[in-house]
């Protein structure tokens, strides 16, 4: 399983694990103009595995990158496709490739005349800062035990947003189709003592969503970072179905808000760079040796986050592939005045956000871990604090401003882009 440093493979199954696609089109040849979102109950998806995956749907209905958004929902009880905390789960990356490929398929193939809109809406009781400032200056992270007189502040705000996108049958019925949910969250309810599968409190949503309003509900996360569950409550199958509950009535409330319209203009554009990575400094790599030589390499099972063993060993790979840059690859889907921007990772919620203000979109949703997955990208701001998310990064201090830069120019890209 992926997500947390577990100490043997799962046991058995609590929840179905879905891959889901969302397809959409406009113009006089609606098969030849598609753009994709597809959404899959795993933690992570690595770029070698998403041009794998690419690959294969593409063969199957040609649809050109620039217009594909593939994204993990971050489930921290997911089969090991990403390989983050415990070795990847080949033989299930052999039918998840496949079945990726069929759903996108089985989307394009059952496409249907319908209206779209999209509308925001808040949820504020789901995802708390999770890095919080200590009396002695430390970042204890919000899972950590620690009393309440411990802590003068959490670091950061959350980003309350949910974006929603619905899709209606044109008909006089408008049956529900399909409903696009963003929200910033870190599905880890469960810690890393479950061994059973789930797709976790955004999976769970979708089955509530679809049961009181109809269609396929499909949730893509977002910046999220920063963001996290309560990490010392609900931490329980009931907890997580709180939680799930929480994020529904959000998503059902913004869609009785919506406006559906048969005119919305769909267009796209996709950004290709490099993010130089990260730079290991001689006193890192001794402390990591000095680690390795303890340990002899062993990393034991954690609950939660990860010990001076995990880091040690990974600090020591990043010394080895430090002169490699990542590649990172961003899709801005844009309907009408909302935009859905792609980013290969786990973007911290302050960037997310930042991006948002500056964008030239009436809405802009990030879409994060999608196409790809380069790890954590903290503020300059958090680097210096340090902390789980600095200790683990990969890429270089500069990354935010990069990223920044990068999702602008993209933005403003394909707000310039013809929509007749």
């Amino acid at each position: 399983m992926d997500g947390m440093l577990r100490s043997h493979k799962s046991t058995g199954i609590k929840h179905r694990l879905y891959a889901k696609a969302l397809a959409l089109a406009t113009g006089d040849k609606p098969r030849e103009d598609i753009f994709v979102f597809v959404s899959v109950d795993v933690c992570g998806i690595r770029r070698p595995l998403y041009e794998e995956i690419y690959a294969h749907l593409s063969a199957l209905t040609g649809v050109a990158p620039d217009r594909v958004i593939l994204a993990a929902t971050h489930t921290h009880s997911g089969p090991a496709t990403a390989g983050y905390m415990n070795p990847r789960e080949e033989e299930y990356i052999k039918d998840f490739v496949k079945l990726i490929g069929e759903t996108v398929y089985q989307a394009i193939r059952n496409m249907q005349p319908a209206l779209l809109g999209c509308a925001s809406g808040v949820e504020k009781t789901i995802s708390h800062y999770r890095r919080l400032l200590a009396k002695d200056g430390r970042v204890i992270m919000n899972w950590e035990p620690y009393k309440p007189e411990e802590i003068v502040r959490p670091l950061g705000e959350i980003d309350p947003e949910v974006g929603v996108l619905n899709a209606v049958a044109a008909d006089g019925d408008k049956k529900p189709i399909a409903i696009l949910f963003n929200h910033a969250g870190h599905p880890n309810v469960m810690s890393g003592d479950n061994y059973l599968l789930s797709a976790e409190y955004p999976g769970l949503a979708e089955s509530i969503l679809e049961k009181q309003l109809g269609g396929t509900a499909i949730f893509v996360n977002g910046a999220q970072g920063t963001m996290d569950i309560d990490g010392l409550r609900d931490r329980d199958w009931s907890g997580m179905d709180r939680v799930a509950g929480a994020l529904a009535g959000a998503v059902a409330q913004t869609v009785n808000s919506i406006k559906v319209d048969e005119n919305v203009p769909l267009r796209s554009a996709a950004a290709r760079y490099e993010i130089p990575a990260r730079k290991v400094s001689p006193k890192e790599l001794a402390w990591a040796e000095k680690i390795l030589a303890e340990t002899k390499g062993v990393v034991k099972a954690v609950a939660d986050g990860v010990g001076d063993d995990y880091k040690a060993k990974l600090i020591k790979n990043l010394h080895s592939v430090q002169d490699v840059p990542h590649q990172a690859e961003q899709v801005c889907i844009a309907l009408g005045d909302t935009a859905w921007l792609s980013f290969p990772g786990e973007l911290f919620t302050e960037i997310g956000m930042r991006i948002k203000k500056a964008s030239p979109f009436k809405h802009t949703y990030i879409v994060g871990l999608a196409n790809g997955g380069i790890g954590y990208i903290p503020t300059r701001k958090a680097i210096r604090e340090g902390g789980y998310e600095s200790d683990t990064r990969k890429t270089v201090d500069e990354a935010e401003d990069i990223i920044f830069d990068q999702s602008l120019a993209l933005l403003k890209r394909v707000r310039a882009l013809p929509t007749g």
